[in-house]
């Protein structure tokens, strides 16, 4: 729902209760939403597109937010789009090769030269290698310090030498000369984490800095710009309070010896002398100094904190607002999350702060072609959220590629009235303002009864993505909700949302380029005829200078089946042999506004002749209701009105664009936009002036 007609309703309904939430954009009504966009990693190479435009509907966004990311920019942009939207900065959760070699964590590998070598030396030999790299399937992540230069390991050759970088001019060649004796450490670098810092109370003082100050001060003093008073907190991606890396071996006190040997990663009896404990009481000085540092900068700003430990976070309850789930259920089992998540519930409530409590769903990268219209899943996670005050976010792709929007993100429950509390079946059912939660974690088919409920009238949803479920029908008869067991590590469920009163929710269907880039839940995209080639664009730091085609995701990454990043596509004007063709999947009949969407063709606006006369087509219902033609050399990055037609449900209704044209034809994406069942536009023009008088300039 748009913030704006959210916070007007809740407003309302607490003036009507006499209650007051102490309403702000830090306590919006559920459903919740976040995101965080991992996705555009190579603007402004490419294109931004629409990305910013998807990333500004959601309560809270999560950007990167350091200079080499651009993301004040970003920030900027988006504050622009949405006033009331919490922005957060994700930060640097670990230590560079460009940083201090004190300060990352070791194995507990120990070897020593056996002859001197010096500046672009290819290979050398060594003691021994035993241990070099474990925990490592190769030698992609293995990297070598000696005397503060760090050397990348190709490959071993002959058991004891090292074979490193060809060119001698490469960082990670020998680019100093080191002599026979002289020891070699092995650095702990994984593929997502990086290099770990030395949490410990052996991380050596580098020019009076130790790594937890260092890193505060790098990210809050010169990576990102909190003096702007536009970041509302600050988050850490890979944000690891336990670790397990016994295979690859750990030595915090650099002296040789496996810690997992030496200390455990377990208290003993006197709590002393384990590895984990010991890493987070340095872990939490680092926070500490960056909340310090925030409100030195921004004394004004809510400065939250927040984590992302993938699966649960038991730890830090005084320095942070919260924490991510990343991937839901891919790291923790439903029962962990909810006790985290109730934990961390009264932890905020008792400190009277705003939550940072995030679970961001995904769709698994095996599931591409129909993960998103599997809506079981996505109301199973979005359920579970609103039990335990949580926002919400579902993304396509292991690494969180694609933003999905679903129709019960625009609904509106207000807030809690209740505890969530399970069921005698095993159903878990939280109480809002205006409607009800149901979420089903057995891992089994579970049956709900109106019986079950409080003895409010409840109504379904009544949606445009997933009409079967969401039917708008009173909660008479018993309702199935969805469960299955695929193993004990694999219990999926489903879950459903009613309200006091009949509720519609249409979000807005965009046919689009590409199924998941960027088509709405529920439909296809569009269907293309003929010789259209797919495109990117390049991008720009200044936003009017992007491509601003309908697409999330346009940097020609492919990923496994994945293989739409890509913004629109293109083909020059003929006799109409190209078409596209937009057919929305109608859940809901009603009147529907239509509407265009396309940017240019090109790097930029005159690198090519748009079309000024593309033909299109809107047949409704079966019958042909209207023809026009699209000037595509103008009004680009904006909804261009087609008309507005009443449409029944299913897919009888499309527009269809040709190349019959003068120029470069754009099939990019259209818009149908529900207006509801009884509305007439007004679609009669304007009567034209009179007594007007015509200058003529030659």
């Amino acid at each position: 729902m748009n913030n704006f007609l959210r916070t007007v309703t809740v407003n309302l309904v607490l003036l009507m209760m006499g209650v007051s939430h102490g309403q702000d954009r830090f306590n919006p009504p559920f459903p919740r939403t976040a995101s965080y966009s991992l996705g555009q990693n190579y603007w402004p190479t490419y294109s931004i597109g629409t990305r910013l435009e998807k990333l500004a509907k959601y309560d809270m966004a999560y950007i990167y937010g350091s200079i080499d990311d651009n993301g004040l920019i970003k920030a900027n942009k988006l504050r622009q789009l949405n006033p009331d939207q919490i922005l957060i900065a994700m930060g640097l959760n670990g230590v560079f090769f460009s940083d201090p070699p004190g300060y990352y964590l070791y194995r507990s590998y120990r070897g020593h030269l056996l002859q001197d070598i010096v500046p672009g030396q290819r290979q050398f030999a060594v003691d021994v290698t035993d241990g070099i790299a474990s925990g490592l399937s190769d030698y992609r992540f293995c990297y070598i310090v000696i005397n503060k230069d760090v050397i990348k390991v190709e490959y071993l050759f002959e058991g004891n030498t090292i074979v490193t970088i060809e060119d001698s001019t490469d960082f990670y060649g020998i680019n100093a000369r080191h002599s026979a004796g002289d020891s070699v450490l092995s650095v702990i670098r994984l593929a997502g984490p990086g290099i770990f810092p030395n949490f410990s109370q052996w991380s050596p003082s580098i020019n009076n800095q130790y790594v937890w100050d260092y890193l505060a001060g790098k990210n809050l003093l010169i990576k990102i710009d909190w003096t702007q008073n536009i970041w509302d907190g600050l988050f850490h991606d890979a944000f690891y309070p336990n670790v397990y890396l016994n295979e690859i071996t750990m030595d915090m006190n650099l002296n040789g010896v496996n810690d997992y040997i030496e200390m455990g990663s377990t208290p003993d009896k006197a709590g002393q002398y384990s590895i984990n404990p010991h890493r987070r009481i340095y872990m939490g000085l680092w926070l500490d100094k960056e909340l310090e540092l925030m409100q030195q900068q921004a004394p004004q700003s809510a400065n939250m904190l927040g984590v992302n430990a993938g699966g649960t976070c038991e730890y830090f309850y005084e320095q942070m607002n919260g924490h991510c789930f990343e991937g839901f259920l891919r790291w923790a089992n439903w029962y962990y999350l909810k006790d985290d998540c109730i934990k961390w519930m009264q932890e905020n409530k008792l400190r009277n702060r705003p939550s940072m409590m995030f679970i961001e769903d995904y769709i698994p990268e095996k599931w591409t072609a129909d993960g998103k219209d599997r809506f079981d899943k996505m109301l199973f996670g979005l359920t579970t959220a609103l039990l335990f005050d949580a926002y919400y976010g579902m993304t396509f792709g292991d690494w969180y590629y694609i933003m999905l929007w679903y129709d019960e993100f625009e609904t509106d429950l207000g807030y809690g009235i209740s505890d969530p509390s399970a069921l005698s079946n095993g159903l878990w059912v939280r109480y809002f303002e205006k409607g009800v939660v149901i979420c089903n974690p057995t891992g089994a088919p579970q049956t709900l009864n109106p019986t079950d409920l409080d003895g409010r009238n409840y109504f379904r949803l009544r949606g445009g993505q997933n009409p079967t479920l969401n039917n708008g029908q009173a909660f008479e008869t018993s309702i199935e909700i969805y469960g299955q067991n695929f193993g004990s590590n694999d219990l999926r469920g489903g879950g459903i949302i009613m309200f006091t009163e009949p509720t519609t929710a249409v979000a807005d269907i965009i046919i689009d380029n590409f199924y998941l880039n960027d088509t709405s839940p529920g439909n296809a995209p569009v269907e293309l005829v003929g010789n259209w080639d797919r495109y990117v664009t390049a991008g720009d730091l200044d936003f009017a200078n992007n491509n601003p085609y309908w697409s999330q995701f346009g940097n020609k990454q492919i990923v496994g089946n994945f293989d739409q990043a890509y913004g629109y596509h293109a083909v020059i004007g003929g006799n109409g042999e190209a078409t596209a063709t937009y057919r929305p999947s109608i859940g809901v009949p009603g009147y529907y506004q239509v509407s265009e969407w396309h940017g240019w063709h090109g790097d930029y606006p005159s690198s090519a002749d748009e079309a000024t006369n593309v033909p299109f087509v809107m047949v409704v219902n079966g019958t042909e209701r209207l023809r026009g033609m699209i000037d595509q050399s103008i009004n680009p990055g904006k909804w261009n009105v087609l008309g507005y037609a009443y449409f029944d449900q299913g897919q009888e209704s499309y527009v269809r664009l040709s190349n019959h044209a003068n120029g470069w034809v754009i099939a990019d994406a259209v818009r149908f936009r529900y207006l509801g069942e009884d509305v007439q536009p007004d679609t009669i023009p304007p009567s034209p002036p009179e007594n007007v008088r015509v200058n003529i300039i030659r």
